[in-house]
């Protein structure tokens, strides 16, 4: 089974946010103890022997709460080291919806639209593992609690029943669950993936995604897992999930060239 972690950055409502997102980790069930590891490693690295510390990255970016005392130099080593655990495994997969939104798709519709893009192409990858390696696989939809719980299990219930826009969703194990982001490192995880690409989308922020952009879903070098939705998406986009279908391999000029960005001695899933 896979366990896809989620979370979201940006505000739906808020007119002053442009985009929402929606993204996270899909993590193969043995993975989730090496992933968490690499994760509690980072704690220990920079404040060993202290209570459990959030990572949340826009927290960390803007030195709120807990890293208000955090010298920056440092917060910026934590956020590094984090993003590095997270690409630390090859097997690592990554989604995201960047919502754009307009006089139509705000509030609850562009919730409920990201919803039914990360989990067509979580269907997809798991579609993929039977097709392709006879691996027949399962999903569990794992979100960070938050504004819009009982929605979104409406919401997914109904993608199972009716399908999306794109296609049939089949391979689902169950209703999506939730827990809090503060006692899960792999929700903390997804919370990176989230806030950099809001960041990369809402402020042209490449910082966080950059090293992240290797690990997104591409089946055969076209980008799959993330998806731009919105008015200025398309053939005169180029942003990493536009270009990137258009030009096979490509991440596209708003993060930089894909050969410089893949990551030398991501590790294989070690408990296969």
């Amino acid at each position: 089974m896979y366990l896809f972690y989620l979370d979201e950055s940006g505000n739906e409502k808020d007119p002053a946010d442009r985009y929402f997102v929606l993204g996270g980790l899909a993590i193969f069930e043995r993975q989730t103890y090496f992933v968490t590891n690499k994760l509690e490693a980072v704690q220990e690295r920079h404040f060993p022997k202290h209570q459990p510390i959030p990572f949340h990255a826009s927290d960390i970016r803007a030195g709120k709460r807990f890293w208000r005392a955090v010298p920056e130099a440092k917060r910026d080593r934590v956020l590094s080291d984090v993003i590095s655990a997270i690409t630390g495994f090859a097997a690592v997969r990554l989604f995201a919806a960047a919502i754009e939104k307009d006089d139509v798709l705000w509030g609850d519709a562009a919730v409920e639209k990201a919803t039914e893009e990360v989990c067509h192409r979580f269907d997809g990858l798991l579609k993929r593992e039977y097709q392709q390696r006879k691996k027949r696989e399962r999903g569990l939809l794992i979100f960070s609690t938050g504004r819009f719980d009982d929605r979104a299990k409406v919401w997914v219930s109904e993608f199972r029943q009716r399908g999306t826009a794109s296609g049939s969703i089949n391979n689902l194990a169950d209703i999506p669950y939730f827990a809090s982001m503060q006692e899960s490192r792999l929700l903390q995880a997804a919370d990176f993936v989230a806030h950099a690409v809001w960041l990369l989308y809402e402020k042209r922020d490449p910082s966080l995604l950059r090293a992240m952009m290797p690990q997104f879903e591409r089946p055969s070098g076209i980008m799959d897992g993330l998806v731009h939705v919105g008015p200025s998406s398309g053939s005169g986009c180029d942003c990493p999930a536009c270009y990137g279908r258009r030009v096979r391999g490509s991440f596209g000029p708003w993060v930089g060239d894909s050969e410089q960005l893949e990551i030398p001695g991501a590790e294989e899933d070690p408990a296969t």
